[in-house]
């Protein structure tokens, strides 16, 4: 038999109540507020149509008349539940206000409603929601409408709508809302649900998607990651341990062998040039490491110039400080000059031996006034005052010392050699040190052994003491000394002051730097009556007293030139 309006009334609230409950968190106050003024006037104006109450909330495009509506949907109540409680098979639910009270059972309900629901079907409350708020407005159904055939007809519309527009839902006593397939649709078991087949997914395509919340699972290295990361850890530690080592070994000097280096520090230098030189040298193997020391503990104010002697097991304080005046041991260089070596030719070597710049020492020689008895300070400035006084040695110089400092080496060594025995030789044959070294030094490059050097002392003094017959010395070896680094042929004819066959008496000077035995002959000649002498085949002379036996000898095969 057909319901009341009362009875409807009474299920219609009941329903949207649960329906409320259910979506409480989640529903708009706004459209609950809509919903339930419209629940009101559905059940004063609806005859007899329990589900056509809901039609002021549904959208009214999708309305067929064609379909007619049930008469008595709920004539009768499945067997396991009663009619006061009829199973409502709707749309999904719409949320009431949150505001509103509810009963702790309702809650208890609610709240497993709300658990239960996945995305989708929440995703699809709220399409509806709003397409139901839109179509209430364009239907114009509202509580209080003067024209109640109108509203109805409305009524039926969307009753219609919701029959061929929506999918079709079950939400059974505790809450879950289930989708019916198939057979269970209202048209195929005739029961009073009806089915919702309504294209939200075209209406809603602009609508983004909301995907649930995942929980982001946590990664996990497992045994073979973390033996993995183990052994990088590992393999890290031995490269940075091994890193460290060979700076320590480099910084403290271990491991290097025990070898002498020489080291040149240039005048004007930088502190990065020296750390080019030390690491050249293989004092050194990292260059970043020692300008950190230097900056440290200033090694560039302390560095000097000059050449030193280090050692490769040197730590980098130890080259630090051997590269200064003070705590440095400068590199020596052994130098040897011969007798009868010239002032030019010994400044040649040395420069070759990179002792000292052979132009540095011809300045010097000439300006510097060098304090010894035996120099002339009236030559001061001439070229070649200091000849015969660089005594013939070997010596060793600082590599890259100053003009002054090896000039000095040699003058120091012939004060030492010329004693004060000799200098009272020299006086008591009435010769100064002077005369006595010029003497010597021709007597250095004209003899050819030393047994010899005696005898051609002899015969210079027996010509110097008889002026009258033998007033030039004739000594070819002071005409060599003329032209020396010309381009000049040798010739008696040559104007100099050193060509004894043109000027009388000594040479203005001495024509080289005699060794201790020409000098030693200088002041001890033999006793002899020879005025002349030549050079035989074996490169030693033959000694004569007459003129006329020199030119017989020279004219002979035996004679062994100039």
């Amino acid at each position: 038999m057909p319901f009341t309006s009362e009875e409807i009334k009474k299920q219609l609230d009941d329903a949207v109540k649960k329906i409320r409950e259910s979506l409480e968190e989640e529903s708009e106050p706004q459209f609950g507020q809509i919903t339930e003024s419209m629940s009101q006037e559905q059940a004063q104006t609806q005859h007899g149509r329990n589900v056509g109450a809901f039609a002021d909330i549904l959208p009214t495009e999708a309305i067929s008349p064609q379909q007619p509506l049930p008469e008595q949907p709920y004539a009768s109540a499945p067997p396991s539940q009663s009619p006061q409680t009829p199973p409502f098979r709707a749309t999904p639910p719409i949320s009431a206000p949150p505001q509103r009270t509810q009963a702790p059972s309702q809650a208890g309900s609610s709240s497993r409603m709300a658990q239960n629901r996945n995305p989708q079907q929440r995703r699809q409350v709220r399409r509806q929601e709003d397409v139901l708020g839109k179509e209430i407005k364009k239907e114009g159904i509202a509580e209080g409408s003067p024209d109640a055939s109108k509203r109805e007809g409305a009524y039926t519309r969307v009753e219609q709508k919701v029959r061929s527009g929506f999918r079709t839902f079950d939400i059974s006593p505790d809450g879950h809302m289930n989708e019916r397939h198939g057979s269970d649709s209202p048209d195929d078991t005739g029961s009073d649900d009806f089915k919702i087949k309504f294209d939200f997914d075209g209406v809603y395509k602009d609508i983004p998607e909301e995907r649930p919340l995942r929980l982001r699972r946590e990664k996990r290295t497992g045994c073979i990651g973390g033996l993995l990361y183990s052994v990088f850890v590992i393999c890290v530690s031995i490269v940075l341990a091994s890193l460290a080592w060979l700076a320590t070994t480099d910084v403290l000097g271990f491991g290097n062998a025990d070898e002498q280096v020489n080291v040149t520090v240039k005048k004007g230098f930088v502190i990065d040039e020296v750390i080019d030189t030390l690491y050249s040298s293989g004092l050194i193997k990292y260059k970043f490491l020692f300008k950190l020391y230097a900056d440290y503990s200033n090694a560039e104010d302390k560095i000097a110039a000059g050449s030193y002697v280090l050692n490769r097991n040197y730590d980098y304080r130890a080259i630090g400080h051997g590269l200064t005046t003070r705590g440095g041991v400068l590199q020596e260089l052994t130098v040897t000059i011969p007798e009868g070596y010239s002032l030019a030719e010994i400044f040649t070597r040395l420069e070759d031996h990179g002792v000292c710049p052979a132009a540095d020492l011809w300045n010097a020689a000439a300006n510097i006034d060098f304090d010894y008895s035996f120099l002339d300070s009236s030559t001061r400035g001439m070229r070649h005052r200091l000849e015969g006084f660089l005594f013939p040695d070997t010596y060793n110089f600082y590599l890259d010392s100053t003009p002054t400092q090896v000039l000095n080496r040699f003058l120091g060594e012939f004060d030492r050699r010329f004693t004060e025995t000799y200098t009272e030789r020299a006086d008591d044959m009435g010769y100064d040190v002077r005369d006595i070294i010029i003497i010597a030094s021709m007597i250095e490059r004209e003899a050819g052994s030393d047994e010899e050097r005696s005898r051609i002392a002899a015969v210079m003094y027996n010509r110097l003491n008889d002026r009258a017959n033998f007033p030039y010395l004739q000594i070819d070896a002071t005409i060599n000394y003329a032209i020396a680094g010309t381009d000049r042929v040798w010739s008696t004819d040559i104007d100099s002051p050193y060509n004894t066959y043109m000027y009388e008496g000594l040479p203005p000077g001495p024509i080289c730097n005699p060794g201790i035995e020409s000098i030693a002959a200088a002041l001890y000649p033999d006793s002899t009556n020879e005025y002349f002498y030549a050079l035989n085949l074996q490169r030693t002379h033959e000694f004569f007293r007459t003129l006329a036996q020199h030119e017989a000898f020279v004219a002979s095969p035996e004679f062994g030139g100039r």
